[in-house]
């Protein structure tokens, strides 16, 4: 068929050549050619700027999930369950025990307010002491050793707890007795 054809153009060659192209066909093709490339161009620009986003995007989900994961590991390895689980228990009565005492002494604050703000600086000193130690405990090499300094703390609470609800009796009984005599 192709053989067909190139016999047909080259006995009709003379009828072709007939028609000239108009005149600046070539300048207006060459132009439309230039804009046409220049469109290319930028949706070439453009779809290399939307994959380098996605690709940016996709990075910046994978570091927030990367990100995410490590500090739930570090928040896990932090845990008193998971490092010793009888401490953990220990933690959690110790901390219940003072929270009670601390209700308890709570009353000492109508009787003698400026005693009370006393013990309660006391508690502050202790209290700051366990925070730093659950703190270390995050960057500790020797995680055991943190923990039963943690518990030896809130047993230096309960006992401070102790002695101050033991001086509270003793201011009441005071107050009260002195108040007595007064009448």
């Amino acid at each position: 068929m192709s053989e067909q054809l190139e016999n047909f153009i080259k006995n009709n060659k003379q009828n072709f050549d007939v028609y000239d192209a108009p005149e600046g066909l070539w300048n207006k093709l060459d132009g439309q050619l230039n804009l046409h490339q220049k469109k290319q161009q930028k949706r070439g620009t453009l779809k290399l700027f939307i994959t380098v986003f996605k690709v940016a995007a996709l990075f910046a989900i994978v570091l927030s999930f990367g990100f995410l994961w490590g500090n739930y590991q570090k928040q896990q390895s932090v845990k008193l369950e998971n490092i010793n689980p009888a401490y953990a228990r220990k933690e959690v009565q110790f901390s219940s025990l003072i929270e009670s005492k601390q209700e308890v002494l709570k009353e000492l604050s109508t009787v003698d307010p400026q005693l009370y703000q006393n013990f309660i600086a006391e508690q502050e000193k202790l209290e700051q002491e366990y925070k730093f130690l659950k703190n270390e405990l995050a960057s500790s090499p020797n995680k055991d050793r943190v923990v039963k300094a943690m518990i030896r703390n809130l047993q230096l609470q309960i006992d401070l707890l102790n002695q101050q609800i033991n001086i509270s009796k003793e201011v009441k009984q005071f107050k009260k007795e002195e108040n007595e005599q007064v009448i």
